[in-house]
């Protein structure tokens, strides 16, 4: 005798047939791999207690495949009810898979039990990011989270890659896909490592193409248009932004102490990080590389207020405190975009930059001075001169030049 699970609920199965199927008016017995890929599922259409000739009581779940009615049948109530409610989670064909493959288990670890278990035991990652996991993991993953681990195919991450939205029904982004795939294949991994699997379901999956919305640089005077529309109370912030790189978790949590003025340098080793349910609080940056000390312009560098516990704090206006932690969600509806719309107001300035392009607007100026990328690296805090190049690597025309007077001087006569 084998046993199917589904669930908690053992359901013995008569080898080597899984299941009695009725079609028409004819019923017979089908082994699962007579159930060719032609198979599609189009809903359950009931559950029937029946009765037998010698008066035994048996449960009916009947759907259709295809198009075409056909019944599961059980002895026992409650796993028929256990089978329906797998029919409809992961659909009729892939439910009468999973039987096939768990037959002779004790027991099946669906894949929401790992993504619980794997989250866990994760160490060496920030309350952020864990709280992120969890999210993925409880709401991210609707048609997967009942599937047995081990009969995960790359078909059921193809079609859960095609069916996620966000909460508002919108397709999500290129990246937020590739960050809950991402996450995905390195529980499946982890899963791998401990032989739950023998294969990463998530390994031949394509990602789709991203779309990756322009950054915008500022030339020099494009920025000194928008920085006379900056209230002055703001504008050191915006200079030290724009000048140093910094991330805007990185500013906001910049400390007096981290300032050094005889030397001109600001180091950088803390960022605002969420909490694990709400709030903020202090962290490292984003990578080890951002950790840093960068040289600043000395009329920047004397502008900033050394007198409270943060260097950029609140305005006082409005319901915030003066010693208040600047936060985004204030500033940019408060502070930024009247700014950058009252720039606009008399074409003065055509572009519509947001508070992350004045990072990308220092690297543009630096590379634009002949700065070499490495230096871009180390003052924007790259983890790896990769992602300086992959970003910034079209501004520097240089090399670029060079190869075409390599190639003109070819065709001199």
């Amino acid at each position: 005798m084998f046993l199917a699970v589904f669930g908690q609920v053992r359901i013995p199965l008569a080898p080597p047939y899984l299941h009695s199927l009725t079609c028409g008016n004819r019923k017979r017995v089908l082994p699962v791999h007579t159930l060719g890929p032609h198979f599609a599922y189009d809903g359950v259409m009931s559950v029937r207690i029946r009765t037998r000739t010698d008066g035994s009581a048996y449960t009916q779940v009947r759907y259709r495949i295809a198009g075409k009615e056909t019944s599961v049948s059980f002895d026992d109530h409650a796993e028929a009810l256990e089978f329906d409610a797998l029919v409809r989670k992961v659909g009729a064909l892939k439910a009468l898979e999973i039987t096939k493959i768990v037959v002779a288990h004790d027991r099946g670890l669906t894949v929401g039990q790992w993504l619980n278990h794997h989250n866990d035991h994760l160490t060496g990652i920030t309350a952020e990011t864990l709280n992120n996991y969890r999210r993925y993991a409880s709401k991210d993953f609707p048609g997967l989270v009942d599937i047995p681990i081990n009969a995960l195919t790359p078909d059921d991450v193809r079609e859960w890659m095609q069916g996620l939205r966000n909460s508002n029904g919108a397709v999500p982004s290129g990246k937020t896909v590739a960050n809950k795939h991402g996450y995905l294949a390195g529980a499946l991994n982890a899963a791998l490592e401990r032989g739950h699997i023998k294969s990463n379901p998530c390994e031949h999956v394509r990602l789709p193409r991203t779309y990756r919305e322009e950054m915008v640089f500022l030339e020099p005077d494009e920025y000194k248009i928008l920085r006379a529309e900056i209230p002055d109370h703001w504008k050191p912030l915006v200079d030290f932004l724009v000048t140093s790189g910094a991330r805007w978790s990185e500013a906001t949590a910049l400390r007096p102490q981290d300032v050094d003025r005889a030397a001109g340098t600001v180091r950088i080793s803390r960022a605002w990080k969420k909490k694990e349910g709400g709030g903020y609080e202090v962290g490292p940056p984003k990578t080890k590389k951002s950790v840093r000390t960068i040289n600043l312009p000395a009329d920047v560098i004397t502008q900033l207020d050394m007198s409270n516990e943060y260097v950029f704090t609140n305005s006082g206006r409005g319901r915030h405190n003066q010693e208040g932690v600047v936060r985004n969600a204030s500033f940019a509806p408060n502070v930024w975009h009247p700014a950058v719309a009252r720039a606009q107001s008399d074409g003065a300035l055509t572009k519509r930059p947001r508070i992350h392009d004045l990072r990308h607007t220092c690297a543009s100026w630096l590379i634009q001075a002949g700065r070499p990328l490495p230096a871009v690296q180390a003052q924007l805090g790259h983890n790896s001169i990769v992602t300086t190049v992959s970003v910034y690597g079209h501004l520097d025309r240089s090399s670029g030049k060079g190869n075409a007077d390599a190639l003109a001087s070819l065709l001199k006569p």
